[in-house]
């Protein structure tokens, strides 16, 4: 009885783990992307930024308490952030992004950064945030569905 309740147990999530070389391989195919998406935020280039989104409607972002749905509301958001690319904002990781496969193309990767912009009174902020971006294998390649954004003010 006990050898069955094991096994029932453990089948179902032997099934749904990933083998760690799928991991490995989308880390190696994403890592790049996310490079380049970072390197677009520090550009403050919207359109290259978000380039790595999928572009839909279906688009999910969440940033503290707010839901962006979209990727037209998206970039209208973005690009009010960023002052339709005029703001003096630079982000910096904080260690290093973490990858997980919670299945068939499907990766989690999750980071944290901080962020340093000028404001209207000449004083410098310094903004402490995590992410959570659902990454999709898609015809086109790796694309953001889903992401979840939370700021700490210091």
């Amino acid at each position: 009885m006990i050898r069955w309740l094991v096994l029932t147990l453990l089948i179902p999530a032997a099934a749904t783990a990933q083998p760690a070389d799928d991991l490995a391989s989308a880390r190696a195919e994403i890592t790049p992307l996310f490079t380049e998406m970072q390197a677009a935020a520090n550009a403050h280039d919207t359109d290259r930024h978000l380039a790595f989104y999928a572009r839909e409607p279906s688009l999910l972002f969440i940033i503290n308490d707010q839901r962006i749905i979209g990727w037209e509301a998206l970039r209208d958001k973005q690009r009010q952030w960023w002052n339709d690319g005029k703001t003096d904002v630079i982000y910096t990781q904080v260690g290093q992004p973490e990858y997980r496969m919670p299945g068939p193309g499907l990766v989690m990767l999750t980071h944290f950064l901080t962020s340093h912009r000028s404001l209207p009174s000449g004083e410098t902020r310094v903004t402490g945030f995590g992410i959570s971006a659902l990454w999709q294998k898609r015809p086109e390649g790796w694309r953001i569905i889903h992401a979840h954004e939370s700021t700490v003010q210091k």
